[in-house]
Formats: C-alpha cells, sequence, structure tokens
C-alpha cells in the first residue's frame, strides 16, 4: 500500500508542477521565457534543460582552466535561453575537459558544438563584442549549441553571436592564453555556477 502512495504522490507533484509551467508561460509571466530547446541526435547526447526559464538576474560563472580561472557573469535578461543552456550544461559536467582550441587575434572559443540540443540564436542586430564580451557560437544558421567564446580584445564582428555576459575577473588569463598564440593547450578543467 506504501508504494502505490508514493506512485500517487508523484504523479501529482509531476501534473502540478507541468501545470505551473504551463500556465506561467501561458500568462507570459514578465520574470520567464519559454525556451525552445531541439534534440540533435549527437553522438553524446545531453537532455536539454527544462524549457522555462528566468529572465532577471546575473549568473555568477567561473571557467578554470589549466592556466587560470576566469569569473564570468552570465545575463539572464539579455539571453535567457543561452544563460539557462550554458548553466545546465555546466552543472552537468559537460564542459570539464573540453578544449580552448580556437584562438584568434580578437577571440579564445572554448566547449565542444554540440551537446545533443540546439536552440534560436538571442539576437537584436545590435550585438557588440567589446574586450570582455563571452558569446555563444554559432552550429547552424540561427542556431546555438555549446561552444562559446571570450573576447580579449575589442572585435569588430557581425551581430551573428548571442552574447550571453562579460568577463568579471581573470581576464588576464585569457590575456596570457593569447599571449601565448595558442602554442600550448589549454582546456576547461571545471566550471562552478553561482
Amino acid at each position: 500500500m506504501r508504494q502505490w502512495q508514493r506512485v500517487v504522490a508523484i504523479v501529482v507533484v509531476a501534473t502540478l508542477v507541468l501545470a505551473l509551467e504551463s500556465w506561467i508561460a501561458s500568462a507570459q509571466a514578465p520574470f520567464f521565457k519559454q525556451c525552445s530547446y531541439l534534440r540533435t541526435g549527437a553522438s553524446a547526447p545531453v537532455r536539454p534543460p527544462y524549457s522555462l526559464t528566468p529572465t532577471d538576474g546575473l549568473v555568477k560563472v567561473t571557467v578554470t582552466t589549466n592556466v587560470g580561472a576566469v569569473e564570468l557573469r552570465l545575463d539572464r535578461e539579455s539571453a535567457p535561453c543561452a544563460v539557462h543552456a550554458f548553466g545546465h550544461l555546466a552543472l552537468g559536467g559537460f564542459y570539464t575537459g573540453a578544449p580552448c582550441g580556437r584562438l584568434t587575434s580578437v577571440l579564445l572559443e572554448c566547449g565542444p558544438a554540440e551537446a545533443g540540443f540546439r536552440y534560436p540564436a538571442e539576437l537584436t542586430g545590435k550585438e557588440s563584442y567589446p574586450r570582455g564580451t563571452v558569446a555563444m557560437v554559432p552550429v547552424a544558421a540561427g542556431q546555438n549549441g555549446a561552444r562559446f567564446f571570450v573576447v580579449h580584445r575589442d572585435a569588430q564582428l557581425p551581430p551573428a553571436y548571442t552574447v550571453v555576459g562579460t568577463v568579471f575577473a581573470g581576464i588576464e588569463v585569457v590575456d596570457k592564453i593569447a599571449a601565448g598564440g595558442g602554442r600550448t593547450p589549454v582546456w576547461i578543467t571545471g566550471i562552478l555556477v553561482g
């Protein structure tokens, strides 16, 4: 009898959560956004995050590499779905061990392109990429995946990259990587959210 009661309790709670999510989404609550994450069938798929995400506040993220740590502030207001996806992947350990394998004269790119899901880019057409900007790398036209980049020198890029936040501390680590010219392999050893 106890097991039956547990099953009923789980079904009731799940139903209430789904009903609440549906109600918030349909009410177009100003503090939440309904995101659209599409599974891609990648070789190492990650379950997409829940579709409902907050649209207010900053998320502190510390990206630790084999060269040092960089502290980011991700902005839910400007790109709530991208911040939600980034946090979901980071909390699941997806980025641990991922390379920062592309270095250009203005940016350092990190992470695998595919996470097993994609989502629409969040663009206004007025994006700019000054030093310290953190943005997502598209995996297809208008679609983001998991890869991100940090701008280490003001970049004149087209407004085609979803800006998720800025470097709050540790830009000197990115400068050190850039000064090395990509001769030393760089990888992410962990990401702490919060």
